[in-house]
């Protein structure tokens, strides 16, 4: 009886073992490497927006991508490439984007940036080109791939500065 509560402990300790052992730990997170990864996407995006190529400007949404501010409010792949094809047409366009800030989570698999953006485009209304600079905040998700895809981005433009005080 002790024989073979023995060989059960020992094949228990075996299996427990073995499963252990087909447990992989979690790869650990470079931060670094990550944000370096989003960078690029961002370097991508500013080339395409300088060739005019909404296309490109597109590649890095996610497919369920949602964008807030600067004009109506887009959702999804398709509905953005269609917005940004629009802007694109604009003769006065031109966009850049530089982010700031980028902190990637611990599970590697979700960032969240803050940056700056500068804008000009013809206004529809009163037909004159404006330029506009303000800021944005940008959710970042990993596809099936290990691809970083802009999820979803929110911008405003700069606060204007306060207006002087009149001194008498």
């Amino acid at each position: 009886m002790i024989a073979t509560r023995r060989l059960g402990l020992i094949a228990a300790a075996a299996l427990a073992g073995g499963l252990a052992a087909c447990q992989k730990p979690a790869a650990a997170v470079d931060p670094s490497k990550e944000t370096a990864a989003i960078q690029a996407q961002i370097d991508a995006f500013n080339a395409a927006a300088r060739a005019r190529d909404a296309e490109k400007m597109t590649a890095m949404d996610a497919p369920d991508f949602k964008g807030y501010g600067g004009g109506p409010d887009v959702t999804g792949r398709d509905e953005d490439l269609k917005a940004t094809k629009a802007q694109v047409a604009d003769p006065a366009y031109a966009f850049v984007v530089k982010a700031e800030h980028t902190d990637v989570a611990k599970s590697g698999d979700l960032a969240l940036q803050t940056g700056t953006f500068d804008a000009s485009g013809t206004n529809p209304a009163t037909k004159a080109v404006e330029h506009v600079t303000g800021h944005y905040v940008a959710g970042w998700k990993k596809d099936d791939q290990g691809t970083w895809r802009l999820a979803e981005v929110s911008s405003a433009p700069a606060s204007a500065a306060p207006a002087a005080a009149d001194k008498k």
